[in-house]
């Protein structure tokens, strides 16, 4: 079973990385062993004509299965101006978390 301290590192290990949502719910669900999908926070801003540059593009998702690692997580963005070869259109800048 993995502790909180093997989620926090695997978390502090897709700073600086470049994905898409797919890519990083993939490794998410993989690394929690169930299903995970991140909800863009910063779309609902976007879509309401609110595109402020130097507001945060955030992630969330929540871990609710009454483990240890049960929590709710944050991961900050960056939107990349081209998709790259890889398919990734986001940087990761920052992770949060919070245990239950």
């Amino acid at each position: 079973m993995k502790s909180r301290l093997d989620v926090i590192k695997f978390l502090e290990e897709l700073v600086w990385c470049r994905e898409s949502i797919e890519s990083l719910n993939e490794k998410l669900t993989e690394f929690f062993q169930q299903k995970v999908e991140v909800y863009n926070v910063s779309q609902d801003r976007i879509d309401s004509g609110d595109d402020d540059e130097l507001c945060d593009y955030n992630l969330m998702f929540n871990i609710e299965d009454g483990s240890d690692i049960s929590g709710y997580f944050d991961i900050y963005m960056l939107p990349m101006r081209r998709e790259g070869y890889d398919g990734s259109n986001m940087y990761i800048t920052e992770v949060g978390y919070e245990f239950c």
